[in-house]
């Protein structure tokens, strides 16, 4: 992997892509355990994770279409400096604590963190695959994602836990301050793709694009089925955590830690094994986070949680990495950015189902019947992802690379 990182705009993107997870990763924690303590409840819980993923991955696509045909180090400069005055301002507001608020902010952080996550992914496929480096590209991002929310989380604890919630949020204002400056003093980015379609024709041709496409298709629809049973974790483990096990604050940080320890692990494995067929590596991931689950659904200790959540952490380091890079390897240059703000999307509503019903069977049943269930789920979901993807594996590969001079 070391010939991607001799690329000047991709090291760029790397470093704001880094900063920006590990930013996700501190502001999570600090801001969901301030929710679930101040309301007291699984609903609160469930409440932060939708205004953060849900309803942003509705509207995301919308303001990704108004401006990926502009220039690429603008937007995203831009959209990264609006990101660095919504955690400013819930530095503010978490001192000051008031639910409604929040849940406003982090919605349109939300949607601006979305869309420039998009963008910044197009612009990686547009500089690295020319030179044939999409995969080590993609494991490398990936493998900086996964350390990142390995420590990140350890990181919110410890600012939390020394400077308040508050603090924690103004560390994130000054990351995107740090990323806005250095994307904005770079000209290395890749320019736009133009195409002629207009913005709300755009928009319809990506959708229609996406259902044409057999193998665009069939990866969309498993990942979207596979989410809802990967995702019912999410309101859960908090509750867990502080509740169910009773480590508290510091339990939560150790799950979260565990299982990007686990994506770390998982993102090794990846980038040593990602020329296999897409569709074992996705069967693999999903299988992996099922067993996790399971294991964490029984577990009497923390002790025994924490190995769940890493086998769970390493199974996601792999198959959300294998379903990305292959979709990528199949969307023409000019969809890119769209199709990977669709995926984007899908990774944040669909997961709203799994959230809802994550709240729901912990409000109702515990939360060792919503691990178990989202266990079972995922294992269900390696099964049918050899059986449906097997039939499409032929046609995808990593295409061959650009002849030079491609732009």
């Amino acid at each position: 992997m070391r010939e991607v990182l001799k690329l000047p705009a991709y090291r760029r993107l790397l470093a704001a892509y880094t900063f920006t997870q590990l930013a996700w990763s501190v502001g999570t924690l600090a801001l969901a355990v301030q929710v679930y303590r101040r309301t007291g409840s699984a609903f609160g819980s469930t409440g932060f994770f939708l205004a953060a993923q849900f309803v942003p991955a509705l509207l995301s696509p919308l303001v990704v279409v108004r401006v990926d045909q502009l220039a690429t180090r603008r937007v995203l400069s831009v959209l990264y400096a609006l990101e660095a005055v919504a955690f400013a301002g819930l530095g503010w507001i978490a001192s000051h604590f008031s639910l409604a608020p929040v849940l406003v902010i982090v919605t349109l952080d939300g949607i601006i963190a979305l869309a420039a996550r998009a963008l910044t992914r197009a612009a990686s496929a547009a500089v690295t695959e020319p030179h044939g480096q999409l995969r080590a590209g993609n494991a490398l991002m990936n493998t900086t994602f996964s350390i990142c929310f390995f420590v990140g989380p350890a990181l919110g604890a410890v600012v939390a836990n020394a400077g308040g919630t508050s603090a924690a949020m103004f560390l994130n204002a000054g990351l995107f301050v740090l990323i806005t400056l250095m994307l904005a003093t770079t000209s290395s980015l890749p320019s736009a793709v133009p195409t002629p379609k207009a913005t709300r024709g755009r928009l319809r041709a990506a959708i229609a694009h996406a259902r044409k496409e057999p193998r665009v298709r069939a990866l969309l629809g498993m990942q979207a089925a596979g989410l809802v049973f990967f995702t019912i974790s999410i309101p859960v483990e908090v509750v867990f955590a502080v509740h169910t096990l009773h480590a508290g604050r510091g339990g939560y940080a150790a799950l979260m830690s565990a299982w990007g320890a686990g994506t770390v692990a998982g993102s090794a494995i990846y980038a040593r094994w990602r020329t296999l067929p897409g569709r074992a590596l996705i069967a693999a991931g999903a299988a992996a986070l099922g067993a996790g689950f399971l294991i964490m659904a029984v577990a009497g200790s923390l002790g025994v949680a924490i190995a769940g959540a890493a086998i769970a952490g390493g199974g996601n380091g792999v198959e959300a990495v294998a379903a990305r890079t292959t979709l990528q390897e199949h969307v023409e240059q000019q969809w890119m950015a769209m199709i990977m703000s669709l995926n984007e999307s899908l990774f944040q509503a669909v997961p709203g189902i799994g959230i809802l019903i994550g709240g729901a069977l912990t409000a109702t049943a515990g939360t060792r019947a919503a691990l178990a269930v989202g266990g079972g789920g995922a294992l269900l979901v390696a099964i049918v992802a050899l059986v449906v993807l097997s039939s499409q594996e032929p046609m995808i590969g990593p295409r061959s690379p650009a002849p030079a001079g491609r732009r």
